[in-house]
């Protein structure tokens, strides 16, 4: 869920503020992550839609949110990484309930109510492992942010000197990565950006 090359504001106004999204629970979490609130809204507003039926609406407005998250996510990995994973897996199963193409309204209901839940205490919700874990997971195991390892990669090839051999390599793997990256597939955009790393001695 990563919007590599266009930096997306959050869209469009709520559509209703409930009164459950300011909880203590969610001011602990403002503490640390910082202010939830839009991103919590958007999400009330997801489930809402999901409760009228209009699933059209619904997969809209989880989009919103979707752009909102990749918005803030690096800002608040840093914050917590485990949290951020959190919330990042709810985030990805709402929005995939909802980009099937005849999403099911008790399918989109217990996932967007599952984010609610992450977004309200992430430390309170069991997470599963996705994959192994490896140097390029979170413990998890579900892959770094692409974007981290790019930079990682940009910035090992600012401060070394590539072979004329290595060179169109280390440009294919990195072009590769980025449209990975720009298409939300961290996992294979990880594989491509570790293998440039390794030309650059990383």
């Amino acid at each position: 869920m990563h919007k590599l090359l266009v930096a997306l504001a959050f869209l469009s106004a709520p559509i209703a503020a409930s009164p459950w999204l300011l909880t203590p629970t969610y001011a602990a979490q403002a503490a640390e992550l910082g202010d939830l609130s839009p991103l919590r809204t958007i999400a009330a507003d997801t489930l809402a839609l999901v409760a009228t039926g209009d699933m059209t609406a619904a997969t809209s407005r989880i989009t919103d949110f979707e752009s909102a998250w990749d918005a803030e996510a690096t800002k608040l990995r840093a914050l917590n990484a485990e949290k951020w994973s959190v919330i990042d897996g709810a985030a990805d199963s709402a929005i995939a309930s909802l980009r099937v193409s005849a999403p099911s309204p008790d399918a989109a209901t217990q996932a967007v109510t599952a984010l609610i839940a992450a977004l309200n205490d992430p430390s309170a919700v069991a997470v599963q492992a996705v994959g192994p874990v490896t140097a390029v997971t979170d413990a998890h195991g579900r892959p770094l942010p692409c974007e981290d390892l790019l930079a990682d990669v940009r910035a090992s090839t600012a401060a070394t000197t590539v072979s004329a051999a290595d060179k169109p390599t280390l440009d294919e793997l990195t072009n590769k990565g980025i449209e990975r990256c720009n298409a939300d597939d961290d996992r294979r955009a990880d594989d491509f950006f570790v293998q440039a790393l390794a030309i650059l001695g990383k």
